[in-house]
């Protein structure tokens, strides 16, 4: 199905425990590496060290994020007629451009150029739609009648 996707699917997404384990985790490793270099001990260089090295370690996983994977996106072409109006979409091909003309139109046999090429994001398949199941239901009982 060919939709864009919601702003408000991304505001929902809850954190998982992973992410709240592994951000406890990284704070302390933080925290290790500022006791190592306050508390001290026989020899400051070597605590500083590794102190320094805990916090970069720390710091440097914290701030690393998974690549966020590219939508799908499908792109369209919208092909109209001059005379007519008939409109048909289709899938974009290379050399399409605006004011294309394309061959003639199935109505009228007029030439039909393009009118639109856009873009949009495929929405990923969810949970399966109540409606959808229902229609399809409705579709089977009568094809069996």
């Amino acid at each position: 199905m060919i939709d864009e996707e919601d702003d408000e699917e991304i505001l929902k997404k809850k954190r998982s425990l992973k992410s709240i384990l592994k951000n406890l985790f990284l704070i302390g490793l933080i925290a290790i590496g500022v006791l190592f270099i306050y508390l001290g001990g026989p020899n400051q260089t070597t605590n500083l060290i590794i102190g320094f090295t805990f916090i970069c370690i720390g710091t440097t996983i914290f701030q690393m994020k998974k690549s966020a994977s590219d939508p799908i996106r499908q792109t369209l072409t919208i092909l109209k007629c001059k005379s007519c109006g008939a409109i048909i979409v289709r899938n974009y091909e290379d050399g399409d451009f605006i004011f294309k003309s394309m061959g003639s139109c199935d109505k009228c046999n007029d030439s039909m150029e393009i009118h639109q090429i856009y873009s949009v994001k495929l929405k990923k398949a969810g949970k399966k739609d109540d409606k959808l199941e229902e229609n399809k239901n409705k579709l089977t009982e009568t094809i069996e009648v």
